[in-house]
């Protein structure tokens, strides 16, 4: 139900009558609703805890512990997939405590991955111009966004995913021949970040509406959308409540603004980008850090849109999965140029490289930090080195 509904939006109510018992009775085995989220979370991490380090042992060859790593990780994600998804999208939920322990496992776990890269590097097997650190953070990018994408019935099996993740992970998408044109990403860190750019209005937002979508965001984006009351809002722009319904009928259309403001102006970002760029391996590398800079720019606006779009009214959702339908052709057929041309490997579906390379770039949401020691178009440099060329030694 957390994950169908979503977990603001369902009840304890709803819970026992799916399964056909007393509310109360609930409470002989939970504490509350968020008891319930919290162990799910916590299930999550575990599982991730107790099946990689066994299938680890006794395996030397650096490479071949990554593999099985990646073998055991989509194993686990996708045999309890709607578990993992909904840790994915609704662990800011928990309380401060619960959220506290669930943060600390998932960097044990993450640590875990990232020794086993250090150790990779140290031996020579992964490229050594990316530290550990960024090449697990895209590694774990690319697999966990298989939770929200993957479906059983389709012709790809989760050992098919497995294999795909390692080929475009190890081997990258691009062709041998392209390779050689690739170049290694400058993260070297600046001593003053540029200025964020604040986004342009687009025409017809007046100066109060983009205030209100911007306040909109940056709760719906930590708080969640069921968990913010337009009140709230109100008070973050030091306005009256009453005063936001000249503006809106209601807070559901703050959230339908920002998901389609969001995926309008990334689409016209990275169709700029690639626009005057005639080279398909160049155009590719555009599309990754266009993609990125437009994202990390409107931070709070797209991580609100990708966490909270199915809070929407049928018609509205409609409508923003068309917008997401729109942009995501629009990466695919990039793609798919360059397979065409020769510069992108052909024994990987587009359809597969595309959903790799969104989940290498939308889940930077999660771990970027504008004081962080990597600006936007270093992050997009790094992310397109290992989509393009793999994390093998170049």
């Amino acid at each position: 139900m957390f994950w169908e509904k979503g977990y603001a939006a369902t009840t304890t109510r709803e819970i026992a009558g799916a399964l056909q018992i007393q509310q109360a009775s609930l409470y002989y085995h939970i504490a509350s609703k968020e008891d319930l989220l919290y162990q799910l979370c916590l299930s999550s991490v575990q599982q991730f805890l107790s099946d990689v380090p066994p299938a680890l042992e006794g395996i030397t060859e650096p490479l071949d512990r990554i593999r099985k790593l990646i073998r055991t990780h989509v194993s686990s994600l996708l045999k309890y997939q709607r578990r993992n998804a909904t840790m994915l999208t609704e662990m800011r939920s928990l309380s401060s405590r619960h959220l506290g322990e669930i943060v600390e496992l998932r960097e044990k776990y993450a640590c875990l991955v990232r020794g086993e890269f250090t150790q990779a590097q140290q031996a020579g097997s992964l490229r050594s111009d990316i530290p550990a650190k960024y090449l697990s953070l895209v590694f774990l990018n690319m697999l966990n966004w298989a939770a929200l994408w993957f479906h059983a019935d389709q012709a790809l099996t989760a050992d098919g995913l497995a294999d795909l993740f390692i080929e475009i992970f190890l081997n990258g998408a691009a062709s041998s021949d392209a390779k050689a044109q690739l170049p290694s990403p400058d993260l070297t860190p600046l001593g003053k970040k540029p200025a964020r750019t604040r986004r342009q209005m687009r025409q017809g937002e007046s100066a109060t509406v983009e205030r209100l979508v911007g306040a909109a965001a940056a709760l719906f984006s930590t708080k969640g959308y069921s968990g913010t009351s337009t009140r709230e809002v109100a008070a973050l722009l030091g306005m009256q409540k009453a005063s936001l319904y000249y503006h809106i009928e209601g807070k559901e259309d703050l959230l339908y603004f920002i998901c389609k403001s969001s995926l309008e102006r990334i689409r016209a970002d990275v169709a700029a980008a690639v626009q005057e760029t005639a080279d398909p391996l160049e155009r590719t590398r555009e599309m990754i850090c266009a993609h990125i800079e437009s994202m990390l720019r409107d931070q709070d606006e797209h991580a609100a849109t990708l966490a909270e779009m199915h809070a929407l009214s049928r018609e509205r959702l409609a409508q923003v999965f068309g917008l997401r339908d729109e942009y995501e052709g629009l990466v695919r057929s990039i793609l798919e140029d360059a397979q065409r041309s020769g510069v992108l490997r052909s024994d990987i579906d587009a359809k597969y490289l595309c959903l790799s390379v969104l989940g290498m770039m939308n889940r930077v949401l999660v771990w970027y930090r504008r004081r962080g020691p990597l600006t936007p178009n270093q992050i997009g440099q790094m992310v397109a080195t290992v989509f393009l060329g793999g994390a093998r030694p170049t």
